[in-house]
């Protein structure tokens, strides 16, 4: 039986600092992924709006097609204390207490979660979106501590491994293309 709520263990859509006009790592909704868990792309340009986040967070989008879809990043690509920031239709979660940050990802990729979230869209059907506080409530049981730090043993180096895979399958395609360029200048 369900104990809590999301909102009672996680800081939804937490306060993070960035000034207008700084220069940050931006990811918009074409970076998300729908499977794996890296942002893919991401640029550096003035913020001048949308959420903002750092690594240990989740991003989820929470508009039609995109939650359909499974677009959803765990952040453990920045740099220590870095903020970027994306679209204001992600939903960010982080971490509060003890809770581990991967808990959150591999919460929102699970289809009960998806479930969820999908029932509580609202607004015309071309533009649906779900809310942060919709998904605040959704219920679960509280794990325990001992079954957090488990878990964390597992989910941390398997979210470090895809960032790793990521990476390199980034630099392997860039290879690609400049080979591609490379032939096809001849």
């Amino acid at each position: 039986m369900p104990d809590c709520t999301l909102s009672e263990i996680a800081n939804v859509n937490p306060t993070r600092t960035l000034s207008k006009g700084c220069i940050a790592k931006c990811y918009d909704m074409s970076c998300l992924p729908t499977r794996g868990c890296v942002p893919e792309g991401g640029e550096m340009k003035a913020y001048n709006g949308g959420v903002r986040f750092q690594n240990g967070d989740t991003l989820i989008a929470r508009i039609t097609p995109c939650l359909e879809n499974g677009k959803a990043a765990y952040i453990n690509i920045l740099n220590d204390k870095e903020v970027a920031f994306g679209s204001t239709e992600y939903i960010v979660f982080s971490p509060v207490d003890t809770m581990p940050s991967s808990f959150y990802y591999f919460l929102i990729r699970s289809k009960k979660f998806r479930t969820f979230a999908l029932q509580y869209m609202n607004g015309s059907s071309g533009r649906q979106r779900v809310s942060g506080d919709e998904l605040a409530a959704f219920p679960l049981t509280k794990p325990s501590q001992e079954a957090l730090s488990r878990f964390d043993m597992v989910a941390k180096p398997v979210l470090e491994q895809f960032k790793v895979a990521s990476l390199e399958i980034n630099r392997l395609n860039a290879l690609q293309q400049l080979i591609i360029a490379s032939i096809s200048s001849r």
